[in-house]
């Protein structure tokens, strides 16, 4: 069974745990069941996943943390509603987002709504048989998680306005934006594991590392990738604005008339950006290396994140781990 397979699996383990706090059948439908629809339309489940297996590579039992690793699916799911509210995103995963489809005031409810699930959820874990203070401990995690990834949205929002943005600017933002959630799985399923502080922190380190990897290989899926396997469109970011680590890089290396012509098009409205705008900015970032350098530094990333995998023992589940880590570096979708 192959990394994909392996989390297709565990999908429904997930999703049977989310329902525990998200009813399957309400008489409130434009809010439980959209929230459903919105879930089940895609989706790796990789972040919730990452915690059961960390979990158990320490000697627990899954069954135990599902009520974690189900609260961080609901965050980032939430995130992801907000997101596209904020990016005015009009599709994702192929369908129309719930902003575009019911209005911005009801998918802002469905999104507040699905963040208080997913603190409900976390304290599930008292019905597990853990004790209060871990309880405490968990909830706190994933409180900062939460308010860190908010951060992160902040600051790539202001990135917008902003043009000397230094890479190390925007590997802060992406690990709020992306790797604090994985951070806090990964930290917490060691925590509850009963786990020492250096293996907790190297987990959370782990989360710093392959959170990032994870949305620069996004990023550059966003100017790369298929559209019939990324279910994204293709050049979307360039629409948006978006400061990437490849616009980044495109800036400091192309020619200054190439650069204002780039801050041209990435300034314009995402409705004015046409097609040719798409195509020489993705041009210009072949031509001077900036997928290739990001690539790099997902690699990169990715590598080191592996290295903090090794405090776990040798058993399966760290070997999946291993596995889930390139996948997310090297995937096409």
């Amino acid at each position: 069974m192959n990394i994909a397979e392996y989390l297709r699996s565990k999908r429904e383990l997930i999703d049977s745990e989310i329902a525990r706090v998200i009813p399957r059948d309400s008489p409130i439908k434009d809010l439980y069941d959209v929230q459903w629809r919105f879930i089940s339309q895609g989706g790796k489940r990789w972040r919730p996943i990452l915690c059961l297996l960390v979990h158990e590579a320490l000697g627990g039992k899954s069954d135990r943390v599902l009520p974690f690793a189900a609260a961080v699916e609901l965050v980032h799911n939430f995130s992801l509603i907000h997101d596209d509210i904020e990016d005015e995103d009009k599709e994702r995963r192929g369908q129309p987002t719930l902003w575009y489809q019911y209005g911005v005031p009801k998918a802002i409810n469905i999104g507040d709504n699905m963040l208080n699930k997913a603190y409900e959820s976390v304290l599930r874990l008292s019905e597990k048989g853990w004790e209060p203070e871990k309880v405490s401990w968990c909830l706190a995690s994933l409180c900062r998680a939460a308010v860190m990834l908010s951060e992160g949205q902040a600051m790539e929002m202001n990135f917008r306005e902003m043009w000397d943005i230094s890479e190390e600017q925007y590997m802060e933002m992406v690990w709020k934006k992306t790797g604090v959630l994985v951070s806090s799985a990964a930290s917490t399923g060691a925590y509850l594991a009963g786990a020492g502080e250096a293996v907790v922190s190297a987990m959370e380190e782990y989360g710093r590392l392959i959170g990032p990897a994870f949305q620069i290989t996004d990023d550059v899926l966003n100017v790369s990738g298929s559209f019939e396997k990324y279910q994204k469109e293709i050049g979307g970011d360039i629409g948006e604005g978006k400061k990437t680590l490849m616009v980044i890089h495109l800036l400091s290396q192309a020619r200054r008339e190439e650069a204002e012509r780039v801050k041209e098009i990435l300034a314009k409205p995402r409705q004015e950006t046409t097609a040719s705008d798409y195509r020489y900015v993705i041009g210009l970032m072949e031509r001077y290396g900036s997928i290739e350098h990001a690539k790099r530094v997902a690699r990169e990333k990715m590598a080191r994140a592996k290295e903090k995998l090794m405090v776990l023992p040798d058993v399966r589940q760290r070997r999946l781990l291993l596995g889930l880590s390139d996948f997310l570096v090297k995937r096409d979708f």
